[in-house]
């Protein structure tokens, strides 16, 4: 099959070939075989057209994971339509912002959600599907009807369907908003196919099932979701990822692989062990980013374990092999078909091992996005001269790896020095008593940063914040010391359990923040060659 398939072609073509096998497994019970996932798509499909959604179209999916968000993907694609997933915790102007940027006329939303579009100024929207008893919408304008009636119609003919492009957007992915407002990142069905090599390690093929617990409005469930497509393997839909039954979850649903994000990892890693731990059908997972006690986690658990570098733009540049034995870095190109560089804040290539902004291109048009739906200015800000900036911070060493350094957006700078938040993070996280932490910078009275640091401790340790100070002094440079620590009992996440720092920086210096200057503590430099301490600043 050519590059690039469309969800309706794969369908089609599993159907033809494997009508029977289970292409979907749901949490809450429940399969789809191959012939019922392209009936219900081409339902859906004919529902969408009788509502006027025409090729190209964006259609809005408010749902969480289950079986309606998967009709809904798979039969937007059908229509020759654009899935638009929205992520469940938008409200407010939040919520306004992403409906109204990409020009959607129909949504398909939960009941529990439909009431958060009363008193909102959404001038495109025109129909809400609502799935779930829901109560009336006070919303002159948008029409309201069942999720049983869009799915009523007879299935559409796929001999007539709409032929999709490789280049042509499968999906607007929203980004998680922690650098600013939400983007929606155009992703062709190339950029999915791409996932689908970067995601294929090992031995994983048309046997292998993969765990959809992560979001569907990210690309780590769309991304999965096609490639088992691709694979000719399947899929099994869970709500969200819950510590204490996930391990149950995968071994009910039958998954081989999945993706663990950092936190989830922690948190598994934290449950007391049991002899049962290593007999799970799990067999092969993406970390990232990697946690510390990956390879513990690997051992414990009996699972081969693999990271990478990818993004909603730019799928899966960078890989390590399965079971690298450095897990502190992205890895080296996945293909030769992957051109990466570092550039300075001029976009000249840096030297050496020095830090500067990932970019990439691929030899493929259409692989890497197209850019943000109805934002030129973010679109031209991120390619430039042909290149993608992905506004992260790299480092390649002398073996050829990529070393993540930050965020350029995370990055904070103290008394002239750039610190990586990433790796204050993990000497933070170093302390027996530390579960995790985050860092950001908070302004100082000098210019520039001062450095903050929320931290959660482990249930059932104790540690002062001066402790913690004096824990940190020789392992890092004087300049990274926090000069604030605040303990916590959660960090905010959004859907990805990526940590919402912009929340954080927000919340900054309270009354109950532990500040070193207060307690009279002020790391200072060493003159090198002098053996005498010098004043930090």
């Amino acid at each position: 099959m050519k590059r690039g398939p469309s969800v309706a072609d794969l369908l089609t073509m599993r159907a033809e070939r494997t009508p029977d096998r289970i292409l979907v497994t749901f949490e809450g019970g429940g399969s789809w075989s191959c012939e019922q996932s392209l009936y219900l798509s081409w339902s859906v499909a004919a529902g969408l057209a009788a509502l006027g959604v025409t090729p190209g179209d964006p259609v809005l999916s408010w749902l969480p994971n289950g079986p309606e968000a998967i009709a809904t993907m798979f039969g937007a694609n059908a229509a020759g339509a654009v899935y638009a997933p929205l992520n469940v915790a938008y409200r407010g102007r939040l919520l306004e912002h992403a409906v109204n940027l990409v020009h959607a006329k129909v949504m398909v939303v939960h009941a529990d959600l439909i009431n958060r579009l009363a008193g909102l100024r959404l001038p495109h929207l025109r129909v809400a599907v609502v799935v779930g008893k829901h109560p009336p919408l006070d919303q002159p304008g948008i029409r309201v009807m069942s999720w049983d009636e869009l799915c009523g119609h007879p299935p559409a003919d796929p001999g007539k369907r709409c032929r999709r492009r490789p280049e042509d957007d499968m999906a607007y992915i929203f980004t998680s908003g922690t650098t600013g407002p939400s983007k929606a990142v155009r992703c062709s069905y190339l950029l999915h196919d791409a996932y689908a090599d970067w995601f294929r390690q090992g031995d994983l093929g048309s046997d292998d099932r993969a765990l959809v617990a992560l979001p569907m409005y990210h690309v780590v469930g769309t991304g999965w979701t096609y490639s088992m497509l691709r694979w000719g393997g399947s899929i099994a839909v869970a709500g969200r990822f819950v510590t204490d039954t996930f391990w149950d979850t995968v071994n009910a649903l039958g998954v081989t692989t999945t993706t663990v994000m950092a936190a989830m990892g922690t948190f598994l890693m934290a449950r007391p062990e049991t002899p049962g731990d290593s007999d799970v059908s799990l067999r092969i997972a993406l970390v990232v980013p990697a946690f510390a006690g990956v390879h513990e986690f690997g051992r414990r658990f009996n699972v081969d374990l693999w990271t990478g570098y990818a993004m909603s733009e730019v799928p899966g540049p960078l890989r390590t092999p399965l079971n690298t034995k450095n897990f502190r870095t992205a890895g080296l190109p996945t293909s030769p078909e992957w051109h990466v560089q570092l550039v300075d804040d001029s976009n000249q290539p840096v030297a050496g091992n020095a830090v500067g902004e990932l970019c990439v291109r691929h030899e493929v048009s259409g692989v890497v996005t197209n850019g943000y739906v109805n934002m030129p200015e973010a679109t031209d800000a991120a390619w430039q001269a042909g290149w993608f900036h992905t506004g992260d911070l790299f480092r390649k060493e002398e073996d050829g790896n990529y070393y993540f350094v930050d965020r350029n957006s995370d990055a904070l700078r103290r008394r002239g020095e750039n610190i990586s938040s990433i790796e204050l993070e993990q000497e933070i996280n170093a302390h027996a008593a530390v579960l995790e932490s985050a860092v950001v910078g908070v302004p100082a009275a000098e210019a520039e940063d001062e450095v903050m640091a929320f931290v959660v401790l482990r249930e059932g340790t104790e540690v002062t914040e001066r402790e913690l100070f004096e824990f940190l002094v020789p392992r890092v440079p004087h300049y990274m010391v926090p000069r604030y620590i605040e303990f916590v009992h959660v960090l905010p996440r959004t859907p990805t359990e990526k940590i919402r720092k912009t929340e954080l920086r927000a919340q900054g210096v309270t009354a109950t923040t532990w500040d070193s200057r207060v307690e009279g503590l002020v790391v200072k430099a060493a003159r090198i060659g002098q053996g005498v301490p010098d004043a930090d600043g």
